[in-house]
């Protein structure tokens, strides 16, 4: 590792709020090294129509890494074949956005940088030309050769990983077994091992109402998750369920547990966003580096009025310079 930790920073999608908030990420604080894979027309141009002072210097990736420096970014250049117009997308970028995606995984696979956080990227545009793109999460998994990683949201105290994630409701309990549970609380213990970090407490939510209601209200609980959590511990794995989700995550059980599993999107997510929107990581758990990104989109239909809080993305960046430093995030 370097001897400060080495964040590096994609662009995301050029026309929506990615680059304004790489401008605004160069004006604070870090107790690291941050380097952007990014337009440097671009950032200079949105630097100059907020006023913000911005210097640009081209990355070597030879030197060691040296703190951030207010107003600087050091910058892996991004050329875009079509002239970006802000809130528009161009489909002439796509291959493009796709290239910066790959180099910051080569990146990442190649130890020059210690953490990768992504802005956001636009899924439908890209899908023109790359049909087969899930988004990043399913990019840097195929491009790192990983058959499964586990997308893991967190704000301050709450940590909330995911068994299922962009699939309709109607496929969730189909989706549960016992051995995908399994699978995924062996990557969450083995992600904080790999992040040097301790031994993760784990809650196991239940999939139906009140984990079931021993059968009354669904045999899931008893027929996978149950069984699952029965296995993880019989191999030393602190995890503990399924528990009812509707009382679970209580400020008395977010300070006891480090990580909470959800079986489905909405059964976890409203409650890490309804705590921390804003001040909220997303990060994936099972690639051979650390990787976090915003909780939030490309957004648009504001962009052009160059208003976006940076707040999501200095939290995903603190994020990964914590775990970089092998220390949990509070």
């Amino acid at each position: 590792m370097s001897p400060l930790p080495r964040i590096l920073l994609t662009m995301g999608e050029p026309s929506g709020i990615g680059p304004e908030l790489l401008v605004k990420i160069a004006q604070l604080e870090f107790d690291a090294e941050i380097v952007v894979i990014a337009n440097d027309k671009l950032l200079y141009a949105i630097a100059k129509e907020l006023s913000l002072p911005l210097k640009l210097v081209p990355m070597d990736w030879k030197v060691p890494s040296s703190k951030h420096a207010k107003g600087q970014l050091l910058i892996e250049n991004v050329i875009f074949p079509a002239t970006v117009k802000v809130g528009k997308l161009d489909v002439n970028n796509s291959q493009s956005v796709l290239d910066m995606l790959s180099k910051a995984g080569q990146f990442a696979l190649a130890k020059k940088v210690d953490a990768i956080v992504t802005a956001p990227v636009h899924k439908a545009i890209l899908n023109q030309v790359a049909p087969s793109f899930l988004g990043h999460t399913e990019f840097f998994a195929e491009q790192a050769k990983v058959n499964k990683v586990v997308m893991m949201l967190a704000t301050k105290q709450l940590r909330m990983a995911l068994a299922t994630t962009h699939i309709p409701l109607s496929k969730v309990s189909q989706s549960i077994n016992k051995n995908l549970i399994v699978e995924i609380v062996t990557i969450i213990q083995k992600s904080f091992n790999q992040f040097k970090l301790p031994e993760p407490k784990i809650a196991v939510c239940g999939v139906n109402p009140h984990a079931g209601e021993n059968g009354l209200l669904g045999s899931e609980d008893q027929q996978s998750v149950a069984p699952a959590v029965k296995e993880l511990q019989h191999v030393g794995i602190d995890a503990t369920g399924p528990f009812p989700s509707d009382s679970l995550f209580t400020k008395s059980n977010r300070k006891y547990f480090d990580v909470f599993l959800a079986m489905y999107h909405d059964q976890g997510l409203p409650v890490v966003k309804a705590i921390g929107f804003g001040q909220c990581a997303n990060i994936t758990l099972g690639l051979p580096y650390i990787r976090t990104s915003v909780d939030h989109g490309t957004a648009l239909d504001i962009a052009p009025q160059r208003n976006a809080s940076e707040s999501s993305l200095s939290y995903a960046i603190n994020y990964a310079i914590q775990l970089a430093k092998g220390t949990l995030p509070e």
